[in-house]
């Protein structure tokens, strides 16, 4: 008789594939008809609150694996508080201003900035900021990522532009801006100022020079005939030197060589020197200190002006002669020895990095070009010593990729130096993870120069500063600010193009250093880390929902020198403390031989090709997988092994909702009895509270290596394949199936809700077939942390199973013998004497009915002996053909001779 219709078989329509790619758009589309993220709100609306708050990605691009990365992390970490209880509300952010829109809507024109109409460019930067908003918004949803979509924060929004000119009037007030001639970056292609945040740094191959300065006056103290020689790996800045700086300490000599005459250089340097230029030395004389030396008057090598020896504290003897060649127009420590001796600042480049009318032998030309033709001069009069290419790590610029130079221009800067302290002092609060970040935001303040505030360009919110037209005075007034900040915030910055000055003035407002009304506005606009950097006050601060500080910011590493030292900075000059609680960071994302993705490699990922193929769930687990506080790997090979661990996530779900189709809520048992039931529930009470930690912690790969764990290890491979024989063959009525269906009813509750932030899409798809009440929410993401089920499992308990697990293991062992030699074909065959320690407690009788079920064997004998062993043999007995087992009460029944008692009895009693 075939018996399978008597079984109770899994039934379930949840579909063994998941079409994740497929499926997933449709869940966007549910969630946004049930206004999910709303409703959420709703519910928790007096809960405390939880701001994460969203560094803004540039609105510029399609998303990439870096950013994919950087929004799940977030979602994650937002849905885990939510499933919390917290009021979580999310307002994406985006960074609308600056190069990188400016550049795109320029070659989207086809022009260069010099050929269009400011006002229309901005224009078309703003179609071009809305368009990229749209886009990657659709594709932040895509990967399942919850917010405010439709109220993001939007740096060129009028009302965030205003509040950052409020920013900026408290900075002016405290006397924090100034106005100043300083060397600072420079991009020739992007013809503007930058600030440290804006530089990278790569490989460069520059042209090193050792050239000789003739000394003119010796002050009686240098030999006739002498030569300084300089070192440099800028050529182009010699047609800019003005002297030649020695550290006051240093000792200096001078060397009698046959090939170059005699040369003064440092003493530390001289073996070195000498080596490098092979030169035979006749003599020496010194030495003297770089004290002694100062004042000689050298002459520059061909233009043949005065170039005098100074003192500076910034020279060394780690490398080159020891005497550096001095353009205070191309460095800020010349820039700030020149000061001190008050020598002229010659900055002979224009914004496009070419010398301008007027400069000796290299007029017209771009700095570059102008190494060759430097050189050779140098050659020609006889002063150059050695050259010889280096290759180093060279500034350049973040967008264009291009080298970038230090020039001397009047710019808008934000004075580090008086925020320094205060600035180190707001960072010991904050919890920083990696905890060696705190530290490195305080070297970054430490080593950080005054901020360069203002840019060259036409994108961006404007400097509310004027000029008069009479007494050529620059003003920047608290109060004048103010006005024009309520202007913007009313019409947006495009008004400050599209009006003159006098219509962001008071009435008949004069100039308060001559009392002259023809005034007119700056045109320089704001370094676009001013604009995400004032986002704590325009948004933390001024958003309904927010709160400042912010619980936590999450960004890549890079950003100690970009955003969250950009907030940290406008923050405490504003409020005097940091404007978050905790800065998480997260390494960059490789490919999968540990190489950075970069187009021109070939090596990037679309996530989007990911999602296409394999599904946002996917991505989501291998972000949640990732350790991804240092640089994380991703590849085909990767997230094929991702999608197998997925694989048995959902079939483990797919067997537990197979098992509730008879789940009766009336039936719950008062007290679990059953001890293996009794271990599952502690087991899953265990998991959800080590979860609970690793949620918390934000190491998100400790739940996921602990679901694959249990999915794998207690679930599939031990309980669930325990408890088949008693749901499938007992009675549906049994206490012992009804408990154990309670039992799956609470593992698939808890583990459905445990991984909804990670998997947010199939564990709303699970939720759907799980059975619920009329009044159930309609989506798991408005559900909450799950309840441990409180059973009271005691140590003896503990203590007790894990001697049983431990005997198992030993018994699957002689198993495998079994079956490697075909003894038999599957456990249920097999007789089990098992021999367990004097030194352990004596099996029962229900000790010995457990073990035998938990390793899904015939029969088990148990004795005790002097130590743990195993022997395992075929069973005589014969097999119930409904539930497969082999009993000796086989047969007791002539009218169902194949069946065992337990079986008969099931059977008779439906009938």
């Amino acid at each position: 008789m075939d018996y399978r219709s008597t079984l109770r078989l899994p039934k379930t329509a949840f579909p063994m594939k998941a079409n994740l790619p497929g499926q997933e758009p449709q869940w966007l589309e549910k969630w946004a008809k049930d206004n999910v993220y709303q409703v959420q709100r709703q519910e928790r609306a007096h809960e405390r609150k939880f701001v994460l708050h969203d560094g803004p990605p540039y609105a510029n691009g399609d998303i990439h694996t870096g950013t994919a990365l950087n929004k799940i992390l977030k979602d994650m970490i937002n849905r885990y508080w939510s499933l919390a209880g917290f009021d979580v509300a999310y307002v994406p952010g985006w960074d609308t201003h600056g190069l990188p829109i400016e550049m795109r809507a320029l070659k989207k024109l086809g022009v260069s900035q010099h050929q269009i109409d400011p006002l229309a460019l901005r224009k078309e930067c703003a179609e071009v900021a809305r368009h990229y908003i749209h886009v990657m918004t659709e594709e932040f949803q895509r990967l399942g990522v919850m917010g405010d979509w439709e109220h993001p924060y939007i740096t060129m929004s009028p009302e965030y532009e205003g509040a950052e000119l409020e920013i900026f009037a408290s900075m002016v007030e405290k006397g924090l801006i100034y106005r100043d001639l300083r060397p600072v970056y420079w991009c020739p292609h992007c013809e503007t100022a930058l600030a440290e945040g804006e530089i990278e740094y790569h490989n460069h191959k520059s042209d090193a020079i050792y050239v000789a300065f003739p000394v003119k006056d010796g002050k009686g103290i240098l030999p006739d005939n002498t030569r300084a020689v300089i070192w440099t790996t800028t050529p182009w800045t010699i047609p800019a030197n003005v002297a030649i700086s020695l550290h006051p300490d240093l000792l200096y000599v001078v060397l009698e060589t046959e090939q170059d005459g005699r040369v003064l250089v440092a003493q530390d340097l001289t073996d070195r020197l000498i080596a490098l230029m092979d030169w035979n030395v006749l003599g020496k004389y010194g030495p003297w200190s770089g004290r002694e030396l100062e004042g000689i008057v050298t002459q520059h090598p061909y233009l043949h002006h005065d170039v005098p020896l100074i003192l500076g504290e910034h020279v060394t003897s780690e490398s080159g002669t020891g005497l550096v060649h001095t353009a205070p127009g191309h460095g800020m420590e010349d820039f700030e020895v020149g000061k001190a001796y008050q020598l002229p600042i010659v900055q002979p480049l224009n914004d496009q990095g070419r010398f301008v009318e007027g400069t000796p032998l290299v007029e017209g030309l771009f700095y570059q070009d102008a190494n060759a033709v430097v050189i050779d001069r140098l050659r020609e009069e006889g002063h150059l010593v050695k050259h010889e290419p280096l290759n180093h790590q060279y500034a350049y610029c973040w967008r264009c990729k291009n080298p970038v130079i230090f020039r001397a221009t009047k710019q808008w800067f934000l004075s580090i130096d008086r925020l320094r302290d205060s600035l180190k002092e707001a960072t010991y609060p904050v919890k920083w993870d990696p905890d060696w970040g705190g530290e490195r935001m305080r070297q970054m303040v430490e080593n950080r120069q005054d901020w360069c505030l203002s840019r060259q360009r036409v994108w961006g919110v404007p400097i509310p500063a004027f000029y008069c037209e009479e007494c050529h005075s620059a003003i920047l007034e608290p109060s004048l600010i103010r006005h024009v900040a309520r202007i913007i915030a009313q019409e947006g910055s495009d008004a400050w193009w599209e009006h003159p000055a006098q219509y962001f003035l008071p009435e008949d407002y004069q100039c308060p250093y001559c009392g002259s009304h023809e005034l007119t506005q700056e045109h320089d606009v704001f370094d676009v880390w001013m604009d995400s950097g004032s986002s704590q006050a325009a948004v933390l601060a001024g958003h309904a929902n927010l709160t400042w500080p912010a619980d936590v910011v999450l960004e890549g590493n890079d950003q100690y020198r970009g955003w969250f030292n950009s907030l940290l900075t406008t923050a405490v000059a504003a409020k005097d403390e940091a404007p978050y609680r905790m800065v998480l960071t997260h390494g960059m994302v490789l490919d999968k031989s540990g190489q950075e993705m970069h187009k021109s490699l070939g090596n990037t990922i679309d996530p989007l090709d990911i999602v296409n193929q394999y599904g946002a769930d996917i991505l989501r687990l291998w972000v949640a997988s990732s350790e991804y506080r240092n640089d994380v790997r991703i590849s085909d090979e990767i997230l094929r092994q991702l999608s197998e661990s997925y694989r048995k996530i959902r079939n483990t779900f797919r067997f537990l909702l197979g098992n509730l189709a008879d789940y009766e809520p009336t039936t719950a048992p008062r007290t679990l009895e059953d001890p293996l039931n009794r271990w599952m529930v502690h087991v899953i009470n265990e998991w959800m509270g080590e979860a609970r930690v690793a949620y918390e912690s934000y190491t998100f790969h400790q739940v996921v290596h602990g679901l694959v764990r249990l999915v794998t290890t207690e679930l599939s491979s031990f309980y669930l394949d325990v408890i088949k024989d008693r749901l499938y063959t007992l009675a549906v009525d049994n206490p012992l199936r009804q408990e154990t269906v309670h039992v799956l009813k609470y593992i698939a509750d808890v583990l459905v809700r445990v991984i909804s932030p990670i998997l947010v899409f199939t564990s709303d798809e699970v939720y759907q077939y799980l059975p619920k009440g009329p009044d159930a929410p309609v989506s798991v993401h408005l559900l909450r942390w799950p309840e441990p089920w409180a059973i009271g499992y005691g140590s003896d308990e503990k203590a007790r199973m894990s001697r049983l697990l431990a005997y198992r293991e030993v018994i699957l062992k002689a198993l495998e013998g079994l079956r490697a030699n075909k003894t038999i074909g599957n456990s249920l065959e097999a007789m089990v004497h098992l021999t367990v320690p004097a030194t352990d407690p004596a099996l029962t009788d229900d000790d010995q009915r457990l073990l035998t079920e938990m390793v899904m064997v015939a029969h088990i004998d148990a004795v005790q002996g002097s130590e743990l062993a195993c022997h395992a043999e075929r069973t005589s007995w014969p097999r119930c053909e409904r539930c497969w087992r082999y009993t000796p009460d086989v047969g007791h029944h002539a009218d169902y001779p194949d069946l065992c008692e337990r079986c008969y009895d099931v059977l008779k009693e439906s009938l």
